[in-house]
């Protein structure tokens, strides 16, 4: 089973990703401890990100250029900033073929899903 590591400082939206990311067939890995991300990101090892770009201690940003020392795996961001025309300039830039997407607050559990999966399928492919 593919893991979604959630990072996510709203207890409620939290909570409520981590049924959508387990009704979906997905392990969800909520996380708590916003000052030890990457040391619970480097024992679970997820195939998946879910990040908000404000948290506590230090912003996704950050924990994003910390998890790619590490691993290339999808990285959604969270955000309420998607009328922000120069949000795209600050997500770090990555290797090539790292994949990132936004997911703009609120969003609806449809299109959570659509990105969850292609963000796995693109990255993951099955093999026969």
């Amino acid at each position: 089973m593919q893991k979604v590591m959630i990072i996510e400082d709203n207890n409620d939206l939290r909570l409520d990703l981590t049924e959508q990311v387990k009704g979906n067939g997905y392990e969800p890995i909520p996380i708590t401890d916003f000052e030890r991300i990457i040391e619970h990101f480097i024992e679970e090892q997820p195939d998946l990100v879910l990040l908000n770009v404000n948290l506590p201690y230090f912003d996704g940003y950050y924990w994003y250029r910390q998890i790619r020392e590490y691993s290339e795996c999808p990285v959604i961001y969270l955000t309420q900033d998607g009328d922000d025309p120069t949000m795209q300039l600050k997500i770090p830039e990555t290797k090539q073929g790292s994949k990132k997407s936004v997911a703009v607050k609120p969003y609806t559990s449809e299109i959570l899903t659509a990105t969850l999966r292609s963000q796995l399928a693109s990255t993951y492919p099955k093999t026969n």
